[in-house]
């Protein structure tokens, strides 16, 4: 026989990891405010998520890794990419005209 779903209602203040350890290996239910979420249990990670092993797994255009970029150099690419954006949007504006 099924269990239900344990169904929690949270508010801003409220921690989730108390409640993802209570719910082990079964889904729950958090209600937040009108909306509900349904979230399922993956289990162990082979290696938990940071934002440090994130931005090491990144590739660049030019074939380098995140971890060999510095925060200048990936400012610069940021920069480069939005005014390419830029004027391509521009040409496909002039295009349509």
């Amino acid at each position: 026989m099924a269990t239900d779903i344990k169904r929690i209602k949270v508010d801003r203040d409220t921690r989730i990891e108390p409640i993802l350890e209570a719910a082990g290996d079964s889904p729950v239910i958090i209600e937040f405010g009108d909306a509900a979420y349904r979230v399922n249990p993956l289990g162990v990670t082979s290696s938990p998520f940071t934002a440090e092993s994130a931005y090491a797994s990144i590739q660049t255009v030019d074939g380098r890794a995140g971890a060999d970029i510095s925060d200048e150099e990936l400012e610069d690419m940021i920069d480069e990419a939005k005014a390419q954006y830029a004027r391509r949007l521009i040409e496909e504006l002039d295009h349509e005209l």
